[in-house]
């Protein structure tokens, strides 16, 4: 098919991509981790593709967080430690991919409470899955669990952890044509360190692909490998068709042509193997002695007896 000249056609370039951390490098590999998670599930929820990005995680006293939560959904949850943090869903993200309206309305804080009220299971059902992506994200890194137990519109509801305890916070940055959202956690301190604490010694951090690692993927493959059919011909050799002059005969002999004279081991029509012909356990086989372009013997040892045959060579 040919391209007319007139369509403008546009150049792209490839880009590195240039990540920073902070003072928590783990941190910040789990919640970038957690951003694409977060990008794949609202467009497998919403069928939108938002562009995701994150900040580094702070460390930071409890008040000073809370002190710039203003009114918007705050989801409390508990760690498996019995420790509490927040996780906050602006109101744009709430209006906008929950009940579908024009971002940016100014609500009142008792119509918001109502609209939560009403729309409970649609925000759960959206909140809930990014949840368990970010216990995903410490894939290999650690266990971290995170229970959600209620919701709320009131900061001084909020106060899950004293004014001068520490914790982390990161955020993941949502924009897709109107939507400009932001999504909040804050973890406690006191959770987390422990987990982290043990980690601060080893120079390698985790890789922040987790399809790259996954142990299902592993799997997928194997499950493939089992299940597939394979053709395995055995090749004893070739035959050189130039002196019959294109005519075959009854009783007509064929000298085989074989390299060492060994048969070849095709799996899917590709050469994998060579080996001796004989007999095994009353049936024909073929003794594997190398791979293919493999001078060194087979280090795979025989189980059944083997009995060498010399084929006629006329």
């Amino acid at each position: 098919m040919l391209h007319q000249k007139d369509i403008p056609v546009k150049t792209f370039e490839l880009a590195e991509v240039h990540l920073t951390t902070g003072r928590h490098q783990l941190m910040d590999v789990v919640f970038r981790r957690w951003a694409s998670l977060i990008q794949d599930r609202l467009y497998a929820k919403k069928n939108l593709m938002f562009e995701v990005s994150t900040e580094n995680v702070k460390k930071i006293r409890f008040e000073n967080f809370l002190s710039s939560v203003s009114k918007q959904p705050i989801y409390i949850f508990e760690t498996s430690n019995q420790s509490r943090g927040l996780f906050l869903v602006d109101n744009t993200f709430f209006l906008k991919l929950i009940l579908n309206t024009k971002a940016g309305i100014t609500l009142e804080r008792s119509s918001l409470g109502k609209l939560m009220k009403e729309h409970q299971k649609d925000l759960l059902a959206l909140v809930q899955p990014m949840i368990e992506d970010f216990e995903k994200s410490w894939l290999n890194i650690a266990d971290v669990e995170l229970n959600l137990n209620r919701v709320t519109i009131y900061p001084q509801r909020a106060k899950v952890m004293l004014p001068y305890e520490y914790c982390f916070v990161g955020s993941v940055r949502l924009s897709v044509q109107d939507i400009q959202s932001e999504i909040l956690l804050c973890l406690p301190y006191s959770g987390i360190d422990p987990l982290l604490s043990h980690l601060e010694n080893k120079s390698v951090i985790a890789p922040e692909s987790i399809e790259n690692y996954s142990p299902h993927v592993k799997r997928h493959f194997m499950d493939i490998l089992e299940k597939k059919k394979y053709s395995v011909v055995a090749e004893l050799g070739n035959a050189d068709l130039g002196g019959t002059k294109g005519k075959l005969e009854v009783g007509q002999l064929l000298p085989l042509l074989g390299k060492e004279n060994l048969a070849t081991i095709r799996i899917n029509g590709t050469p994998v193997l060579q080996g001796y012909t004989g007999e095994s356990d009353g049936h024909y086989s073929i003794q594997v002695t190398r791979r293919i372009e493999d001078k060194k013997p087979s280090a795979i040892q025989e189980e059944m007896p083997f009995k060498q045959v010399t084929w006629p060579s006329q």
